[in-house]
């Protein structure tokens, strides 16, 4: 491998970290020969070149994914509310059955007393019946894994009808989308690479939607189930767009490490 400016290179490594930059090495090496050595003309900067259009393609994958949890945490209110009242924790009809209802409100009553968010504390100030706040402002406290498990729990049609504010009318398809958009939201915020992942949460083919195209175990499959859901609430990403327009301006990354 060539590099160019040795102290650059250094610097580059203390600040990013060997070990998270190693891994963009390994599609720089010819993993049929002995050693595993660098293919010939590899250059340094073509490594940083790929690790900088990653970091890109985190980003917006990580705005287009925290409107979609927002989007799911206010639906997901919004249909409970609408449908069992202000606090439908403690309707029996909300879950799919007992376990689940119990499980439910075991986690919600954790995530509650342990946050520190100022309108909980004024809520445990000022009210001591019933011992959790509504639902519109409980989803607030939840994190998207959080409120993922929440809807897990819930019964089919209150599941099915979340799912349609997104534009799916399969539940069962819209259940297997989201443990994928978790694992993509965690994988943005720990900036994690995503150029050569394969997900090990996968969505489900939506034949109405024709989505996803793109292999399921890839980014780009995950992004258009995501494109999508956020089509279906009316709030457009356009985020498979804008990681291929990324993909084009760094030749560094191979299109097929993204489903692209």
């Amino acid at each position: 491998m060539t590099v160019a400016r040795p102290n650059v290179a250094a610097r580059k490594i203390e600040e990013i970290g060997y070990e998270r930059l190693r891994i963009y090495f390994l599609s720089f090496r010819d993993n049929s020969l002995p050693g595993k050595p660098f293919i010939p003309g590899t250059t340094y900067n073509q490594i940083l070149r790929l690790y900088e259009g990653d970091t890109k393609i985190r980003d917006v994958c990580f705005m287009a994914v925290g409107r979609f949890e927002l989007a799911f945490r206010n639906a997901l209110s919004e249909v409970l509310s609408a449908r069992f009242g202000s606090h439908p924790y403690f309707q029996d009809a909300a879950f799919r059955t007992s376990g689940h209802h119990n499980e439910a409100i075991k986690k919600t009553i954790q995530v509650f007393s342990q946050t520190k968010d100022q309108r909980a504390r004024h809520y445990r100030v000022t009210y001591t019946e019933p011992p959790l706040p509504p639902i519109w402002i409980m989803k607030e406290f939840f994190t998207f894994g959080t409120a993922a498990r929440f809807y897990e729990a819930l019964a089919n049609d209150v599941r099915k009808e979340i799912a349609s504010e997104f534009g799916v009318s399969v539940p069962m398809v819209f259940d297997s989308w989201i443990p994928g958009f978790v694992d993509l939201r965690n994988i943005c915020a720990h900036h994690d690479r995503l150029f050569n992942r394969h997900f090990q949460k996968q969505p489900q083919f939506y034949r109405r939607g024709n989505v996803p195209i793109a292999m399921h175990m890839t980014l780009k499959a995950q992004l258009e189930c995501l494109d999508y859901a956020m089509d279906g609430f009316s709030s457009a990403t356009g985020v498979v767009g804008s990681v291929q327009r990324i993909i084009d301006r760094y030749p560094e990354i191979n299109n097929a490490d993204l489903g692209y």
